[in-house]
């Protein structure tokens, strides 16, 4: 009597399947064409300066104890490292630098309808143009407005506190007085919003500058030119021009141009008329 055997018992087993060379070099191929990118979400703190907590840009220099800075910084804290007192600004931090060179992210204003996303060294650079950055209302007093729509929000539900400035020819006479911070401008046509600076960093007065509260303009090149002259209790005018810079808010800002107004010219009005022309 012969006893059944199942199927395949005691068969000799099958041989291993082989990769064939052309299969496995493909493989090969294809891991070496993959370039190697890395994802990180806009609101990943760690690769920020911890000087002025701005994403990392290209340059990045560390101190003899690996402390990393970003370049703007570096000259702020006159090269001396922030947390060991070492020197800083001369050695890069190549590691560091590679590995963001290879990470892109959101923009951090994606939801007020941003969709790009940008290599995360360019995402200062892109969120300082972005046209879809929201803005705070400067005024304060309670009002709580943050969106897309600043100029708007001004002329409707501030319309005693802005002064508007005429989109072409001519300027505009505005008074300041010598203890607010800044006068709120608006120019129609081009919903633009400035802010007539009113700083008392220098000595023996104030100093008056011009900022744009907005994205910088569109193009290569694309400024905002300003013309600004002061009269005050003095005879004659004191005067400046440049190109006014666009920033998100005013922390940390500092004008590099600006008119002193010397305390005599405020008189015992305590006021001065300011000339301001945007082209």
């Amino acid at each position: 009597m012969t006893k059944r055997r199942a199927a395949g018992e005691g068969a000799a087993p099958a041989p291993a399947s082989t990769p064939s060379p052309r299969t496995e070099e493909a493989g090969d191929a294809d891991e070496e064409e993959t370039p190697t990118h890395f994802w990180i979400e806009p609101d990943a703190g760690s690769l920020d300066c911890a000087i002025c907590l701005m994403p990392f840009e290209a340059e990045i220099y560390m101190c003899t104890n690996g402390h990393a800075a970003c370049a703007p910084c570096c000259l702020r804290i006159n090269r001396k490292c922030w947390c060991c007192g070492e020197p800083i600004g001369d050695v890069r931090c190549r590691p560091l630098e590679d590995l963001l060179a290879d990470m892109s992210t959101q923009c951090t204003f994606r939801k007020f309808g941003c969709c790009e996303s940008v290599r995360y060294t360019e995402r200062r650079a892109h969120e300082e143009a972005c046209p879809r950055a929201p803005y705070g209302c400067p005024l304060g007093g309670g009002c709580s407005y943050r969106g897309l729509l600043l100029y708007q929000h001004l002329v409707d539900d501030h319309a005693d506190a802005v002064s508007h400035l005429r989109t072409t020819g001519g300027s505009t006479k505005v008074t300041v007085r010598k203890r607010e911070p800044f006068r709120v401008l608006v120019q129609p046509g081009t919903s633009r919003v400035y802010l007539l600076l009113n700083g008392g960093d220098v000595l023996g007065g104030r100093s008056l500058s011009l900022v744009c509260l907005g994205p910088r303009p569109q193009g290569d090149g694309v400024e905002i030119s300003y013309k600004m002259e002061v009269r005050g209790g003095e005879p004659g005018a004191l005067a400046v021009k440049g190109t006014a810079p666009c920033v998100r808010n005013l922390e940390g800002f500092q004008a590099k141009k600006f008119v002193f107004v010397p305390d005599a010219d405020w008189g015992s009005s305590g006021t001065v008329t300011v000339s301001v022309r945007v082209c």
